[in-house]
């Protein structure tokens, strides 16, 4: 099992090297798009090279990396397109690279999910809300509903109140009340 890993591993790195190309030419000091998830810093300049390689026939894996490295407020200029993205990406297990017979878990909608949660404006809460009451988008939901919690608007507490009693939601809202 641990060849799969390893050969997945130096697939995905790779694979990887035209946006880290693009990235690093535009002066982002990263070896992996994964180095910008939860980067402490902001990055407008980068937005739209990580939105032309999510276009791109990546791998899921990659493609989540760059969903996730979009969950910054620069990315709410291309809000449609990622809400698109996330209404079509998959779900489940599948192949990570098409050749493959080895299933592993998709990402690409968690990381979409991701993306829309950190580029959301108080006028595109109504959208981030349709998005999380659709039980169709799976578990990514859960990643979708903090920034309802944080937001002081009356459509977002009406939607927690909501949203407190879905099945795949309420353990994390009723928890909430306690933290």
């Amino acid at each position: 099992m641990s060849d799969i890993w390893a050969i997945r591993d130096a697939r995905l790195l790779e694979e990887e090297q035209p946006i880290v190309k693009d990235l690093r030419e535009a002066g982002a000091n990263i070896t992996s798009v994964w180095d910008l998830v939860n980067s402490r810093s902001g990055y407008p300049n980068l937005v739209p090279i990580l939105m032309k390689h999510l276009q791109l026939p990546y791998s899921d894996r990659t493609r989540s990396g760059i969903a996730r490295a979009l969950a910054v407020p620069a990315a709410g200029e291309y809000w449609d397109f990622l809400v698109q993205q996330y209404i079509n990406a998959k779900q489940g297990k599948g192949p990570v690279f098409p050749d493959e017979e080895t299933e592993f878990v998709l990402g690409f909608k968690e990381g979409l999910a991701c993306a829309l949660s950190g580029s959301v404006t108080e006028e595109r809460l109504p959208d981030l809300i349709r998005l999380a009451k659709d039980p169709s988008n799976g578990e990514s939901r859960l990643l979708l509903i903090g920034p309802l919690r944080r937001s002081k608007a009356a459509i977002s507490k009406d939607a927690v109140e909501e949203l407190r009693h879905d099945p795949q939601l309420a353990k994390e809202i009723n928890s909430w009340r306690k933290k």
